[in-house]
């Protein structure tokens, strides 16, 4: 347990896991609840989708450029002006929302703003963490901050749908601009970093060389691209799981947040199984059963459509998405030279910009075949395209 809990020693991986729990579960609680309000509004899972997938656009464009300056700049500050951005968003949609203005188009546009954002965020975040603690617990501090997030994501499912049930979507957008505005306020002391003055001025060349990077590692580039897969075919399940679950089983926002919570328990545990892990066969194995475990959890919800089975699979879910997750950001991390970390987490960003991509067909899969038939259709491609990038790809098979 002390071997798990290493990186807290360090004031500045504190404050830090401090400030990113506080966002993610901000943002957490955002993307079901600007979904639930488009389905409410429009009564369209399609469109629910749609907005679900806004920030995708903007991940694409900046997620390089993100990780570019990630490098560059200090990572407190961009952290800092980030957070003020995220604020911005949660507020103005509370306000709109109070004065009865609020639009599913509005909410397509905070989430492509949000997407922006991210692109910033997430590379100077972990990019931070090798400044902060020793090289040896690297991994550890990336396990932690998992473990917060998936953490949240336990509190985040249930209080979106005990507040959205009970008091509205003005409330629960109330509520996630002040928990933006107290990771804000914690970003404030975050720790100073050197800044990386080999990043040259030239944005443009610094991101070509980023890709040839990339191109050239890989390990890395092995990685990528079996995160991308997952990400555009099982994660949109979990993003569009509040409409899912709504079709599957006829339930409440109370009920669909039991089911966001058990997910979060999920991941807890998902990140127990790895933070001590070791560079090896065993990580790679996890690696491998996570990817396929998302496809049969899938499957399973498509062949048992009842609320105490998904109760259930929800858990597991939760798990293999964790562990996927956190194991990629480890190995990236490892398998990455450090003047290109932040950048090499830019390109990473790319599996958040898939996820909502793949919604959209998620969501007019639903509208037009069935929750059902759609869920077994996105089984069947992940789990025939996992056993593909296994067998032909080489560089897959050696990663531990």
């Amino acid at each position: 347990m002390k071997s798990f809990f290493a990186s807290f020693q360090y004031s500045g991986y504190r404050i830090l896991w401090l400030t990113s729990v506080n966002l993610i579960f901000a943002v957490q609680m955002a993307m079901p609840s600007r979904a639930l309000l488009t389905d409410d509004m429009t009564n369209s899972a399609f469109l629910a989708g749609v907005v679900s997938m806004g920030f995708a656009p903007a991940l694409l464009l900046f997620s390089v450029l993100g990780g570019v300056i990630g490098d560059k700049f200090e990572n407190r500050r961009v952290m800092q002006i980030v957070q003020i951005g995220f604020f911005a968003t949660s507020i103005s949609t509370w306000i709109l929302i109070e004065l009865n203005l609020i639009s599913w188009q509005f909410l397509f546009l905070m989430s492509m703003l949000q997407g922006a954002l991210f692109s910033f965020q997430l590379p100077a975040r972990y990019s931070f963490i090798p400044k902060i603690v020793p090289e040896n617990l690297v991994s550890n501090g990336i396990a932690l901050l998992s473990s917060g997030m998936a953490l949240v994501t336990v509190f985040s499912g249930s209080a979106v749908g005990y507040l959205y049930g009970k008091y509205g979507p003005s409330n629960v957008f109330l509520v996630i601009s002040l928990i933006q505005l107290s990771a804000l306020f914690l970003a404030i002391y975050l720790p100073k970093t050197e800044k990386n003055d080999s990043v040259s001025e030239n944005y443009i060349d610094e991101m070509k060389k980023s890709f040839k990077y990339l191109l050239g590692n890989k390990m890395v580039l092995a990685i990528l691209f079996s995160s991308l897969i997952v990400s555009m075919i099982a994660m949109p399940v979990r993003l569009q799981l509040p409409i899912i679950a709504r079709r599957l089983y006829m339930i409440s926002p109370g009920e669909i947040g039991i089911l966001l919570t058990l997910a979060g328990i999920g991941a807890v545990f998902g990140t127990l199984m790895i933070s001590t892990l070791k560079k090896g066969n065993l990580r790679f194995l996890l690696f491998l059963m996570s990817a396929f475990g998302l496809g049969f959890c899938i499957l399973t919800l498509s062949f048992f459509p009842y609320y105490s089975v998904g109760l259930i699979v929800v858990i597991f879910f939760g798990a293999f998405e964790q562990i996927r997750m956190a194991l990629s950001n480890v190995l990236t991390m490892e398998y990455t030279d450090k003047k290109y970390r932040a950048r090499m987490m830019g390109f990473f960003m790319l599996n958040f910009a898939f996820i909502p991509f793949g919604a959209l067909p998620i969501g007019y899969g639903v509208d037009k075949l069935g929750a059902e038939n759609t869920l077994l259709i996105d089984s069947i491609i992940l789990i025939s395209i996992l056993m593909l990038l296994l067998t032909l790809s080489k560089s897959f098979r050696k990663i531990k």
